[in-house]
């Protein structure tokens, strides 16, 4: 018998086809048991928690069937301290239990900045330093000088500042600024007219 005569024989095409459906059925029983061992259609869809609390998500027994892991701590002078900025994976996604959730908070320590010098500038000057040392411009109190908007004094909860002084980014600056030479004359008017 040839080699021919023996691929288109009876015996070899059964022992063949035989070959063929065992090999399809171990591979359905592969396919079948992946999909339970890796829970295939057994899913959760991950919620929004940007904007809440880290501490409280990770204490809660709502989110039990997630980890979580702070990747990153930005200051953000404008978020509550704490609270989640993003996170991956992003809301609505389809993940498997016990998946880890990466997020980023706001740093709950602030960072620090140095007051800088205003002693002279005016007041848009005193304001463009201010926000480049992560400053905030507080009250103005105007006082009797010939300088115009510039700035007489810089103070701190009220108190003067020296400049270098280490401070939390966010905070709050007040300034006294010169009212100038003709408000200052409009003030003396004034007062003459009301003593009179």
């Amino acid at each position: 018998m040839g080699f021919l005569q023996f691929l288109f024989s009876k015996k070899f095409l059964k022992h063949f086809l035989i070959a063929i459906g065992v090999t399809v059925i171990l591979i359905l029983i592969t396919l079948q048991s992946l999909s339970w061992y890796t829970k295939h259609n057994d899913y959760i869809i991950v919620p929004d928690f940007r904007g809440m609390q880290a501490q409280d998500i990770m204490n809660s027994p709502d989110y039990k069937n997630y980890q979580f892991s702070v990747i990153d701590s930005v200051f953000d002078m404008d978020k509550t301290k704490g609270s989640i900025l993003t996170q991956d994976p992003f809301p609505g996604s389809k993940v498997k239990k016990n998946r880890t959730v990466y997020i980023s908070i706001t740093s709950i320590i602030p960072e620090k900045t140095t007051m800088p010098d205003l002693h002279d500038l005016t007041l848009r000057q005193a304001q463009s330093m201010l926000e480049s040392a992560g400053l905030k411009m507080g009250k103005l109190l105007y006082i009797r000088s010939f300088d115009e908007d510039a700035v007489q004094n810089q103070l701190f909860h009220g108190k003067p500042i020296k400049t270098g002084t280490s401070l939390d980014k966010g905070s709050f600056i007040d300034l006294t600024v010169g009212m100038g030479a003709k408000a200052m004359e409009r003030q003396i008017d004034s007062n003459e007219r009301d003593a009179n």
